[in-house]
């Protein structure tokens, strides 16, 4: 047979294919950039997460030393307020002690322990301690005892051991 015109060769992939080719491996490529900024991404991600857990960790045991601090501090301010404040009361019975002792008499030493109070002094006159002191120390504590020793110009040194019973 016999054709007049010439034959063209005939293409591999028509004009049609090439354009859907094109098309398909351009989504192809964005479709694995994409996947391939996400897996980047997530790298990325991950190794920020396992960096905020590290400083969370390290968070935590700053905020444990700080709370260790905080109980040792409260200790002491509990320590602190209770030596005020037995010094306070302490101050006030002193205050008071000294207010209890009349004007003839005159104090030389005085011990103070727990349950006890141990007085040294100096009065003119027995009788002037047993009415103006002995009294006020009898209505405080259970057990008072009195030890006088004469001295050479008259007056007596007195020794007052004065105890509280202990309640049980």
């Amino acid at each position: 047979m016999y054709s007049f015109t010439k034959p063209k060769i005939k293409p591999f992939f028509s004009e049609d294919t090439k354009l859907w080719l094109i098309f398909i491996s351009a989504v192809t490529g964005l479709i694995i950039g994409f996947s391939m900024f996400l897996a980047i991404q997530a790298y990325i991600d991950i190794k920020n997460a396992k960096k905020l857990q590290s400083q969370i960790i390290q968070n935590n045991i700053i905020i444990k030393k700080f709370e260790k601090k905080i109980d040792f501090i409260n200790k002491e301010k509990t320590l602190y307020t209770n030596i005020t404040v037995n010094n306070q009361l302490l101050k006030d019975g002193v205050k008071n002690l000294l207010d209890l002792i009349p004007d003839p008499i005159t104090l030389t030493n005085i011990k103070i322990e727990k349950n006890s109070l141990i007085i040294y002094g100096i009065t003119p006159t027995k009788n002037v301690y047993n009415i103006l002191l002995l009294p006020p120390l009898k209505s405080i504590f259970t057990q008072t005892l009195t030890n006088f020793y004469q001295m050479d110009n008259g007056w007596y040194r007195f020794e007052s051991i004065n105890t509280l019973k202990e309640e049980e």
